[in-house]
């Protein structure tokens, strides 16, 4: 039921992408990468960052090996089942690091502050998440979002959230992308309040994949009060 418009990194030609060399310098990280803008809309956007981080996959299995996973809880169907995936977070000197040189990469860049970072855990092609925004923020109208990929490249989407309710299969106006290990996503703008994204569960083999996720709102505009994606939602039967 439709076919998703597949951005692929290396070779970004969408409209209104817009390229541009940042030099700006952070232990552990390259000095100089092509960061590459894709206007989604008038308000949204999404940067393009590749192979920001060297040695990205050695970065992967040591936080596979040195991060204490936990297994999140999901509200659903009415009851309480286990996140799709494992999940940690790192903050202050708790933070390895290589995230702590993308999260200063990102703020110098970007202008904002984050109070640490998120970790999840796909353990193959059985973990995902499905459509969602990240509301969590509750100020969604002006917001930074960077999520970085480590370990294996699987796709990862976005779509109009003005769609509204739709079919798995039905990819009518979604964008994807399908990050390689070490590549940074940075969503702005009104992404958060405009534009769902999902990371799909997949029907073939999937080895191991880590995001890093950094957050941060300008706590503009109207406060966001519906449940948040852990919050438990209750529906009449």
């Amino acid at each position: 039921m439709g076919v998703a418009d597949t951005i692929g990194l290396g070779r970004l030609s969408s409209g209104g992408a817009d390229a541009s060399v940042s030099g700006l310098d952070a232990p552990g990280l390259y000095t100089e990468v092509q960061v590459t803008r894709v206007a989604l809309d008038t308000t949204s956007w999404i940067d393009v960052v590749e192979g920001l981080v060297p040695g990205a996959d050695r970065l992967h299995r040591e936080l596979l090996d040195g991060v204490p996973w936990r297994q999140g809880r999901v509200w659903r169907y009415e009851r309480w089942i286990a996140e799709p995936r494992l999940g940690a977070f790192q903050k202050g000197p708790g933070r390895h690091p290589q995230l702590a040189a993308v999260e200063e990469w990102l703020a110098g860049r970007y202008r904002v502050g984050f109070d640490g970072v998120a970790l999840a855990h796909y353990r193959d092609e059985r973990d995902g998440v499905g459509w969602h925004r990240d509301r969590e923020l509750r100020w969604l109208d002006d917001t930074i979002v960077g999520v970085l990929t480590l370990g294996a490249r699987r796709p990862w989407r976005l779509r109009p959230l003005a769609g509204g309710r739709r079919e798995a299969d039905d990819l009518r106006d979604v964008v994807e992308l399908q990050p390689r290990s070490g590549d940074l996503l940075v969503m702005g703008g009104r992404c958060q309040a405009d534009w769902l994204h999902t990371v799909p569960q997949l029907r073939s083999r999937c080895p191991s994949r880590v995001s890093a996720q950094w957050r941060w709102t300008s706590q503009r505009g109207q406060r966001d009060t519906q449940p948040g994606f852990f919050a438990p939602r209750h529906f009449s039967r």
